[in-house]
């Protein structure tokens, strides 16, 4: 069986057995795939969680949209909170799952909306980020940095920062320690991303309005750094010397690991989801801690330093570094505040109660905004105003 033929028949026998109608034979097969391999069981747990597979999007030309999107809207309209999985699909499966499979759970592409028949408004002045920093100097010089940009800038203790393809490096040529450590800062402006390597080899994907205080080369027993805003980790493995990084009110504490940390300022809570290894979380305030275990999360209340930690599937939380943006029941104002940052745009609500509403999606995050904001208007739910860079949402 190839991987097309196995995909199909994968997608109908999930599809039936979300609609109740798996028999004892296909229960079976579904069981044994599943069982086969790791990677099957994952699949199927993303899956499950709204996760975008597009290598399954050749199941969707085979949907007769038109017919079945008319039976789907009337339900999105009756529902105000919008859990597709949930409630859609229990009536549209044979429609819906090859679209989960191939293009996000809830908002689909640009071409899918105009078969369906949701308008498009063009929203020219709101464009996606790109790769663009602000780097300061030891001695308070600032350089602006983009993609496009190649060359080697040299620190007063002779480090060499390689800067070019949207990343700065530090690696090659910091060899050895320091006594008394430089620093830089790198600040991320709205709409914006890069990628730093630090002298120790740890790799840091930095996203929008972020700001990284960092030394040149690690010095001490101690690797010490400092941020604000979002930053994913994959920190290169030192038992002499532990990785720290220091945020409002507490600081993340590993040995070599991956993971990302929400650290926006003025957030009422910090965010930190591992993906692989072991980190520690120090309260600042009740001078407690906390271990995270691989597709754990811990939420740190920044108002009395108590720490939550859950089981996540982490993908929703470190899609961003790789191109997607994943959103599973999450509030509008949320959705928003995300994609504020990384498209520029300013929102308001003329009713704060739409604010509340709730959407599941995966979507490109270069891609249009078109493509959120077109199926959120299509809920009925909600009108939306765009004047220039300003998103306005009301009640309808």
């Amino acid at each position: 069986m190839n991987d097309f033929t196995t995909y199909n028949e994968i997608a109908r026998l999930i599809k039936a057995e979300i609609r109740g109608e798996l028999n004892a034979s296909d229960n079976q097969l579904l069981i044994d795939w599943i069982a086969a391999s790791a990677e099957n069981r994952s699949l199927y747990i993303r899956i499950k969680n709204s996760t975008n597979y597009a290598e399954w999007a050749s199941a969707v030309q085979n949907i007769d949209v038109e017919r079945q999107w008319g039976k789907v809207l009337p339900i999105i309209k009756r529902n105000q909170k919008i859990y597709l999985y949930k409630k859609i699909l229990g009536y549209a499966a044979a429609m819906i799952l090859p679209v989960l499979l191939a293009g996000g759970i809830f908002w689909y592409s640009n071409d899918f909306s105009k078969k369906a028949g949701i308008s498009s408004i063009p929203v020219s002045q709101i464009r996606p980020g790109s790769q663009k920093a602000i780097l300061t100097l030891n001695n308070g010089e600032s350089i602006v940095l983009d993609s496009s940009t190649n060359k080697v800038i040299k620190e007063k203790d002779g480090t060499l920062i390689e800067r070019g393809n949207g990343k700065l490096n530090y690696a090659k040529s910091s060899k050895g320690e320091t006594i008394h450590p430089i620093f830089n800062i790198l600040r991320i402006p709205r709409g914006g991303e890069f990628t730093l390597l630090l002298s120790d080899g740890t790799r840091v994907h930095l996203n929008a309005m972020s700001n990284f205080k960092y030394p040149v080369r690690f010095g001490g027993n101690k690797r010490e750094v400092e941020l604000s805003g979002e930053a994913f980790f994959e920190v290169t493995k030192d038992k002499s010397r532990p990785f720290v990084i220091r945020t409002a009110g507490m600081n993340v504490e590993v040995l070599g690991t991956t993971f990302n940390l929400n650290a926006y300022e003025n957030n009422e809570k910090i965010v930190t989801t591992l993906v692989e290894g072991s980190v520690k979380i120090n309260s600042q305030i009740t001078h407690e801690s906390r271990l995270l275990s691989p597709d754990e999360q811990a939420t740190f209340d920044v108002s009395n330093g108590q720490t939550e930690i859950k089981k996540v599937d982490v993908n929703l939380y470190t899609a961003w570094k790789d191109g997607n943006l994943i959103f599973y029941d999450a509030r509008l104002e949320d959705i928003m505040t995300t994609l504020s940052r990384w498209y520029s745009a300013n929102v308001l609500y003329r009713n704060t109660s739409v604010k509340d509403l709730r959407f599941s999606g995966n979507l490109n995050r270069y891609g249009d905004i078109n493509q959120i904001l077109d199926i959120i208007r299509s809920t009925g739910k909600i009108t939306i105003e765009i004047d220039k860079n300003t998103i306005l949402f009301s009640k309808k």
